[in-house]
């Protein structure tokens, strides 16, 4: 019965639940990619012979397409609720008129839900079939981009979809929910309204989700100083999605205001802008909704943009603060690293060898993770190697040293023991030393040579190199030793340099996958929810004409309007990524007392952002406007 009355009901009101169809079916596509995307890793890590090196590289691609994954149903879930949220907000005197011939409240609320469910059907149903579609597209996109040199299985078709489409329509059901409470209590009277003023002060649950949101950035802002870096930068992870439910809950009642500010220089100067600030305050919930998707993706992409930027300047001062040899190889082979050594203007060379650990999980080999490889002695003189606490005179045998960042990692500080498992046997390594920080001059863990069979250890290629006497010396002797290889010498500087832009060039890549999907989806929710919007305000534009607007002054209204929603969305998104790089940014300086660190923002793609974001509002509020000759006042205007 619900589901056959919600049918009919959608059926004769299509046109308000196209949007929420739109929204929700790409919503589904987006979940099933992240799915296929997630699956794909398993399917290529169980085939047989794949490597140790492989299988980290897939560790790498599980834990990127998780955090990509987290993002997406975050930006599906936001989207889908606000969509249905004024879509049901636009169908008041129908709803009031359904009251007034005798439905409950009950009734009512069933009903929409009904209605959820059967748009979540359709939507679920074609976004599966498209995202089952596009996974062979994606697999291959992610391979051509350079995230990845493997060869990508997809799993099979049917995990999306015992994903997916449940997760849609558990969606949809959420998405309508707060609505349909809010529906419940329509008042028959609504039905004979034509015009409503709209509630803008937040309930008390409202107020309390906003409070618990804000109470907790504002914490974490109180501790910025004291954060270890890698905390702040996942807390810049974390916190725009906690910062955007914040804003939103007390949305219509800070974001028409808002809105209405923007437009204060203006209204003197047109009357179009007057129009439209008049209409942002007087439809606050319409405003809110249609503002929603931009302050998300300007909220979490600005923030996720700016604190990589900031850990790259991080990893940069590091580097700068701790190198000490003058100058370093890049050497194309292990013949070529050896002669390095043996040039006889050079007084040590530090070649950079990593390994494989595998972790003890329970009393079984468990994940593995990179190590870094090194003598004390000659990584203190090239690489600037020391012990922040305990000591590295004890670094040989079954032990290891951990940075500052590794400790947080494993959950094993100094004097603890780090059971690992190596060549099949059970090894407990005690941490002999706690060490700073360098991501680019050894990893997060490093072990003393002999301890890993020499089959498990590779060269990096990466030779630190301190001279006998004058470093430009060294330089032109090493020209000859390395005459005829493709090997690279570099000044320290230059080296650097080039190490932080292919880490930035990294963090691109990273971001392509983290928001990619993502920020499509965003730019279609505001196209669509700038439709939808300028659909349940025709009979509006119907009115203002009616009364002596001018077809031009309307559609710059719209336009105007568009442009103050756009704008207001992007304030509170530019402001949450501030302080969120801010945030990044103090736990920098702290932790790198009386060191200079450089500032990087990237300004091209946060205006990037900006700008896309406000062209899609204009655009697609130019596009739907639609006025008339003799506007048409009676009932609700199709």
């Amino acid at each position: 019965m619900l589901l056959t009355l919600g049918r009919q009901t959608v059926r004769s009101s299509w046109r308000g639940y196209l949007g929420a169809f739109v929204a929700l079916l790409f919503g589904v596509v987006l979940i099933a990619v992240t799915v296929t995307l997630i699956g794909s890793v398993d399917a290529t890590g169980s085939r047989p012979g794949v490597t140790a090196d492989q299988r980290a590289q897939l560790d790498d691609l599980a834990a990127m397409f998780g955090i990509m994954s987290a993002v997406s149903a975050f930006m599906a879930l936001f989207v889908v609720s606000s969509t249905f949220g004024f879509v049901v907000a636009g169908r008041r005197r129908e709803l009031g008129l359904l009251r007034l011939v005798g439905a409950t409240p009950g009734q009512v609320r069933r009903l929409l839900l009904g209605e959820s469910l059967v748009v979540a059907a359709a939507a679920t149903t074609v976004g599966g079939l498209l995202g089952t579609a596009l996974a062979p597209a994606v697999l291959g996109l992610v391979e051509a981009i350079g995230i990845t040199t493997l060869d990508l299985r997809a799993p099979r078709p049917w995990i999306a979809w015992a994903v997916a489409v449940p997760t849609g329509a558990v969606i949809a059901l959420l998405g309508v929910w707060r609505s349909s409470r809010r529906a419940a209590r329509i008042a028959p009277s609504a039905a004979m309204r034509e015009a409503a003023i709209e509630r803008t002060r937040p309930s008390i649950l409202q107020l309390a989700v906003a409070t618990l949101c804000f109470g907790g950035l504002v914490v974490v802002v109180v501790v910025a100083a004291d954060m270890p870096p890698l905390f702040a930068l996942v807390a810049s992870i974390l916190l725009p999605e906690v910062v955007v439910v914040g804003l939103m809950s007390i949305g219509h009642a800070v974001i028409p205001r808002l809105a209405a500010l923007l437009a204060r220089p203006f209204v003197a100067r047109d009357v179009a802008a007057r129009m439209a600030r008049d209409e942002v305050r007087a439809a606050a919930r319409t405003t809110a909704a249609v503002a929603a998707p931009v302050v998300a993706i300007s909220a979490i992409a600005g923030s996720l943009l700016l604190s990589l930027s900031f850990t790259a300047d991080w990893t940069n001062a590091q580097d700068r603060a701790r190198l000490r040899a003058p100058l370093v190889v890049e050497a194309d082979s292990p013949a070529a690293a050896a002669a390095v050594a043996s040039d006889k203007a050079v007084a040590i060379a530090d070649v950079r060898r990593q390994g494989m650990l595998q972790r003890d999980e329970e009393g079984r080999p468990g994940v593995r993770s990179e190590v870094e490889i090194l003598d004390p002695v000659t990584a203190s003189a090239a690489r600037g190697l020391t012990a922040t606490h305990g000591t590295l005179d004890d670094f040989h045998g079954r032990v290891v040293a951990v940075t500052a960042t590794g400790v947080i990692d494993a959950g094993v500080g100094l004097g603890g023991t780090l059971p690992v498992w190596i060549a099949g046997e059970r090894v407990p390594l005690r941490v002999v030393a706690v060490i700073p920080d360098a991501p680019d001059l050894y990893g997060d863990a490093v072990i003393p040579a002999g301890l890993l069979p020499p089959a498990s250890e590779r060269a990096t290629g990466t030779v630190f190199v301190l001279p006998r006497a004058d470093a430009a010396a060294a330089r032109v002797s090493l020209q000859r030793t390395l005459a005829g290889t493709d090997s690279r010498i570099l000044g320290s500087g230059d080296w650097i340099d080039a190490t932080t832009a292919q880490t930035r060039q990294a963090n691109n890549l990273s971001l392509t996958i983290l928001l990619g999907p993502a920020g499509l989806y965003a730019a279609i929710a505001i196209v669509n929810a700038t439709l939808i919007g300028g659909s349940q305000r025709r009979r509006q534009r119907d009115l203002v004409q009616f009364l002596g607007a001018t077809p031009d002054q309307v559609r710059r209204a719209a336009i105007w309007q568009a442009a103050l929603v756009g704008g207001t969305g992007l304030l509170l998104g530019g402001a949450t990524t501030l302080l969120l790089g801010w945030l990044v940014r103090r736990a920098i300086t702290a932790d790198l007392v009386g060191i200079a660190v450089p500032i990087t923002i990237p300004w091209l793609p946060l205006l990037g952002i900006g700008v896309t974001c406000v062209l899609l509002t204009v655009a697609a509020a130019a596009a739907g406007i639609r006025t008339r000759k003799a506007p048409h006042l009676a009932g609700n205007a199709p």
